[in-house]
């Protein structure tokens, strides 16, 4: 019987917005896993019920960069994918690993649906912005499918490394991936403990009239801060947002009193931000603790992944030392 083919896609205007205000093959050989595959069912519960597999998979696709970047990270090239970073940013994401040459890229304004059943899969995986309820429907009737593992609208990177390596019989893989990763934060702590009680400010500065500003702590993006020891200052998370972020006109920006600034801005902005009122008197700015990054940059901290995350350290690096001094 052919798989049901609904009918479900994804403007490019709507994946870019996505990206930037947080701003799918064959299975990879890489290093032997010490870990046996899947021979029993696994359940796999997450955000919308839970997904039972009855074999190891084979062809899998990936809709969305963190599922993508996970599979990436344990040597699994998808037969398909969706990258919203890379469509977003109108490139490849100069983390990710050459390793896509034999997967197919999806149409993100074509019909989803349709080109993820021509792929065949026995497993999609999808992102949590693009896995509302009737998308997950729709593609569960193409093949077992795996959206986001929580409520949450950016997945937490360590729980989909855990889940997938356990899917695929890699959990030796993940737990060295997530060891890594977490080494190289606890590095940064180690070699900085001045880092310890300071506070950042995640910034995206798109339009001329204003600056959205990170306001909530538990916010997928907030994470690896929380890990280096720092946090939101509290005249920023007291204030009323929507979706955890705060319009702030451009004559407020003294109120961003970080000691870290995260100023991302959209192509042609970088200039207009050094020129915004008050820029100069932040103390971020004082400190020499401004990091610009572009579109792609920001999605590497709003949408962290076990690639993304040790990218966006090493370029934020500098910034964080000199506030730990």
């Amino acid at each position: 019987m052919k798989p049901a083919r609904p009918r479900r896609s994804f403007t490019r205007a709507t994946i870019t917005a996505l990206a930037g205000a947080l701003a799918f093959a064959i299975t990879g050989c890489g290093s032997p896993d010490n870990t046996a595959p899947t021979t029993d069912s696994i359940v796999i519960p997450h955000a919308r019920g839970e997904t039972t597999l009855n074999s190891t998979p084979q062809r899998i696709v990936t809709l969305g960069n963190q599922w993508l970047d996970t599979a990436l990270a344990l040597d699994t090239v998808p037969v398909g994918y969706l990258d919203n970073v890379a469509i977003a940013a109108k490139g490849k994401p100069p983390w990710q690993p050459d390793k896509l040459a034999s997967s197919t890229s999806l149409d993100s304004i074509a019909n989803i649906s349709e080109q993820v059943a021509a792929l065949e899969p026995d497993l999609i995986l999808v992102d949590p912005f693009i896995a509302d309820q009737k998308t997950y429907d729709d593609l569960s009737r193409v093949a077992p499918t795996v959206p986001g593992l929580t409520r949450d609208s950016v997945g937490k990177w360590q729980d989909q490394v855990t889940t997938l390596g356990k899917i695929l019989g890699k959990q030796d893989s993940a737990a060295a991936v997530i060891a890594s990763v977490d080494g190289k934060i606890a590095g940064i702590v180690a070699a900085n403990p001045g880092l310890k009680g300071k506070t950042f400010a995640s910034t995206w500065f798109g339009s001329p009239a204003q600056v959205m500003v990170l306001t909530d702590p538990a916010d997928g993006s907030s994470r690896v801060f929380a890990e280096l020891g720092m946090s939101i200052p509290k005249n920023l998370t007291e204030q009323p947002s929507s979706g955890g972020r705060l319009a702030l006109s451009t004559e407020r920006l003294n109120e961003v009193t970080a000691d870290l600034l995260l100023a991302g801005y959209s192509p042609g902005y970088e200039e207009k931000y050094r020129q915004l009122p008050g820029y100069a008197d932040l103390p971020a700015v004082k400190n020499n603790a401004v990091v610009f990054l572009t579109t792609l940059d920001i999605t590497a901290v709003n949408q962290p992944t076990p690639l993304s995350v040790p990218y966006i350290l090493d370029k934020l690096n500098p910034a964080l030392v000199a506030i730990a001094e």
